[in-house]
Formats: structure tokens, sequence, C-alpha cells
């Protein structure tokens, strides 16, 4: 069966644009209205189009169109205006997580061949421009570093006039460095028509008002918080406060004060956001969609944000090749829809389900690994031909290594990792189907479930979970709860309560780090 699962009814068409041409756009239909918003620091769309322009010149002079350079640091308005810059500058601009050590930023500023870095000075009492007087020696490309907090410097030194700069929208825009849940990060190209349409189409989805403001919690650097958030905002000219670092109180401060309409997290801050003690006393009237996903989103998860928000909730299926969101739910699917998949393929996505072992397509209800072909979708890693080749099909189609089904309706189950997979006795077993039933246990906040080496079986299920602040669950109660609804070599055989998980930076579970807690301590949890 060759079936490729057909996309929501798109609202538009593709747009042949680059990144400078969409803020073109919103300066043009929307210049005054406010852009960006970052404390006392705002924008216009008017002023952000224009001192883009002017810092896109300063970037001229110190690098040429087609260069790689990098910036590492937090989220802030001047993140986004170098951004933006670059853009414009045609230069591709490779984000870099703020948290990295030295070890970390020598080796991607190395792999992705950066002559430029744009860095913060501190990072959470770390000083980066001592990792960077640390590194230089080793990187003997780097010829400029320049310092995020001298933007204003670097716009008033940029020269009158515009070098003649031909971007396309096949040029690479930006290269990310995939998030290393399962490993070693490898940098991912994304073209400006990718990223533009994956934002400008995908934001459609939403059906809010044009204009109304946006919260930016995802992490600037990342998928999230650099096309869906940052692309995504200027795509409906709407207004983006910013937020530098994720703080729950500071999150409902802002939504109350800003009216913040939409709101992107993933379960960790949405649970941060229920357990604050000034939940119940903020204004939330404003949100009119809670955008989640980026890890297991458990059924009973998604009915409590809307019951406790009173907002729409959508989940969505995203990944950095993919150039941003894949699937989505949408504003009015019913909560068996919303709590059980992640929607359907996004306009112009084609998507199958293949047979892990042989390739072939399958059909509706067998799990297979999700695969897709769309216009958003990534050209390849950086300097990394034999990734780049094992990351697509001979259909072209792109390997996410997500397990999932289509049902015949064309919604889209996600059921987890390919390489998360525990095979217990030849037995297939799937994480997401068991965390999904711990997810509806009372008192389980998160869990993950995992694959640990066993001598009979070859692998045994083992599950850590952490409960929601001020409560605890009784394991062996937990494990019949599950009896009674999965089958019993399903059901975890070694269990492990925890504080927390390890995490990339946007919140997902390592689930290769969650493995250690199994084998590497004589102590292989309770019960």
């Amino acid at each position: 069966m060759n079936e490729a699962h057909s996309s929501v009814q798109d609202r538009s068409k593709i747009r042949d644009w680059t990144i400078g041409q969409l803020l073109d756009n919103a300066a043009a239909n929307a210049g005054d209205r406010i852009a960006v918003k970052d404390g006392a620091l705002v924008w216009t769309y008017r002023e952000l189009q224009a001192d883009s322009q002017r810092l896109a010149r300063f970037l001229l002079t110190q690098f040429k169109p087609g260069e790689h350079v990098a910036i590492w640091g937090a989220n802030s308005a001047p993140w986004l205006l170098y951004e933006m810059a670059a853009a414009l500058a045609g230069i591709v601009l490779v984000t870099l997580n703020p948290a990295l050590r030295a070890a970390e930023v020598e080796s991607l500023l190395k792999q992705s061949q950066s002559v430029g870095l744009i860095t913060d000075e501190e990072y959470r009492g770390v000083s980066m421009t001592g990792i960077v007087d640390e590194v230089r020696p080793f990187l003997p490309l780097l010829r400029a570093v320049l310092l995020t907090r001298d933007w204003r410097d670097h716009i008033a030194e940029a020269p009158d006039d515009m070098p003649s700069v031909n971007v396309t929208p096949d040029d690479t825009a930006l290269i990310l460095y995939t998030s290393g849940t399962t490993g070693l990060p490898k940098g991912v190209k994304l073209h400006h028509r990718g990223i533009v349409n994956n934002a400008l189409l995908g934001s459609e989805l939403y059906k809010l008002e044009d204009g109304l403001p946006w919260l930016g919690v995802m992490p600037f650097f990342h998928i999230g918080g650099s096309v869906t958030t940052i692309l995504g905002c200027i795509a409906r000219c709407s207004t983006h406060v910013v937020l530098r670092a994720f703080d729950p109180a500071e999150v409902l401060r802002l939504i109350e004060q800003e009216k913040v309409a939409w709101f992107p997290c993933v379960p960790t801050m949405a649970i941060a956001l229920m357990e604050h003690a000034d939940f119940d006393k903020t204004d939330l009237s404003s949100l009119e969609v809670i955008q989640t996903g980026g890890t297991t989103v458990a059924p009973e998860f998604v009915r409590r944000l809307r019951d406790r928000f009173h907002a729409d909730v959508q989940i969505m299926f995203g990944q950095t090749e993919a150039g941003g969101v894949m699937c989505k739910s949408l504003r009015g699917d019913p909560v068996e829809v919303i709590a059980g998949t992640v929607g359907k393929p996004y306009p112009f996505t084609e998507l199958k389900i293949s047979d892990v072992a042989t390739g072939a397509s399958l059909g509706i209800d067998e799990i297979g690994e999700i695969r897709i072909h769309s216009p958003y979708i990534t050209r390849g890693y950086f300097d990394n031909p034999t990734a780049t080749a094992a990351a697509f099909d001979e259909d072209g189609f792109l390997c996410t290594g997500d397990l999932g089904t289509v049902d015949d309706k064309g919604y889209v189950r996600v059921t987890g990792r390919l390489k998360e997979m525990i095979i217990r006795g030849g037995e297939n077993i799937y994480p997401r189907e068991i965390e999904d039933r711990l997810g509806d246990y009372p008192g389980i906040a998160e869990c993950a479930v995992v694959g640990v080496p066993h001598e009979r079986w070859g692998e045994e299920v083992a599950v850590a979970i952490r409960c929601h602040a001020g409560t605890t669950i009784e394991i062996d109660e937990a494990r019949e709860f599950l009896l009674n609804r999965i089958a019993r070599h399903k059901v975890p055989k070694i269990w492990r309560l925890v504080t927390d998980f390890p995490r990339t930076a946007s919140g997902k579970i390592q689930k290769f780090e969650v493995v250690k807690f199994f084998t590497t301590s004589d102590d292989n949890g309770q019960g």
C-alpha cells in the first residue's frame, strides 16, 4: 500500500518569500502596530523593519552574505532583531543554547564553521564572554565577536547605503542544532521559504484575530522560538511579548498585564503555572489558545489544561528537521481528538506510515514510522552527508524517527520514538501507550517509560514518575491500575519516583538519560 495521508485544508497558498519579505509584509500592513515588547524595549513593525535594515547594513561590514554567524544568548528583543538583520543580509544564523559550556560551544562553532559570534555577556551567573575568551584560540575561523548589549551601537555604526545582496527563498536562513534527546546534535539547515511558510500557514490554524498579543516563552535558539513564535507572530502582524527566562510568576503577570491571547508551552511549564500560588488569582480571560506538545501529552493533562485555563488547547507535533510543526489539532476539534491525537498534517504536507523494517507504507491504524514530505522540511544537515542521506527515504520523505498511526479520518497519533521502542521477549512495546494510561492516574504529573537491559527478556520495561507537588502515589496501586488497562507484558516491572527529569532546553525529557536512573545504581527503583 502506497498511501500518503492528506493534510488539513489550506486557506492560503505557499508564498515565495524570504524572512525579509515576511517582515516587509507586516510593516506594510500594520506599520504602526506594536511588533515587539521586551520590558522597556518596544518596536512598531515599521520601526522593527527600519532597525533590522540598519543592523543588516552593519553586519555586512563584518561578514559576507552566505557566511555562518552564531548567536548565543537568552531570549530578548535584540536577539530577535539580529535574526531579522541576518536574514536581510543573507547571513546564515547559527543558534546556540545559552546554557552550553566551553567544550560544547567550541564544538558547535567548529562544526558550523562560524566566522562570527553574537553573544550575551552572561547567563545564569556564568560568564559567556569568559567562555569565549577560553575557546577562541581553538577557533581559527572565528574572526569577530559581537555583544548583544551593543545593538544600539551597531545600528548607529551602520553605513547609509546597503550593499547589493540577493537573498532568495531557497537560501539557508538558519542552522539549528537538534536538541539531543537521543545523542549528539546535528546542524539542521532551514531555508527561508520553508520556515516562512511553516510559520505563515501554521499560524493561520490558530484562528486568532491578527494583532493579538503572543507570549514568547519558547527558547529563541529552538525551532519553537525562532520559527513558530518569532516568524509566526510576524506573519499574523501580532505583538510579540518577549519572556527572557521562564518564571511561572512572570508568565502569569504578563498574561494578565498584556492580555496575551496565544501561549505556547511544554507540559512542564503548564504544570508549573497551575501549581503556582498566583494561578487562581490571575486574570487569564484573554487567553484563547494554548499550544502544547513537544513531548508526551497525556489525555488527562489536556482535559486539565482546558478546565483550568478556560482556553482552547491545540496539540502540535513538530521537529527541527521538519522546519517547524508537522501536525496540529484544530480549534473546534472534539476533546477526544485533542486528547488522543496530534491532529492532522500541516497544509501542503504528505504524511505516510512506513514499516520500520521494510519501509513499505502501512494502512489505517497500523504502527510504523511517521514520514513526511512538505515544502518546509530541511534539505539536510550541515557538513554531514552521511546523516543527511539517512534522513530521507527513496521517495524523498523525511524519516522522522517517530512512531505512530493514522486513523480513517486522517488524524495522527504518536506512539513513541523509533529508538525508544522496547523489544521485550520479541514483543514490540511502545512507551507512549503506557505513558498515556499512567497519565490518567491521579497524582502523576509526568512519567517516562524506557527499556532497560535484561538478561532473559532482552529489555525490561521501566518507568520513572514525577508526582504533582505535595502529592505521592502508591506504586502497587498504580501497577494494578495499569493491569486493568493494558496487557500484562507491557506493565512496567521497574518503578522509580523522581523529583524531576533530565531535559532539553525546550523541556523535552531526555530518555537516554532517564535510562541511567535504572542502569547506574544498585537500587533499581521502588516496588
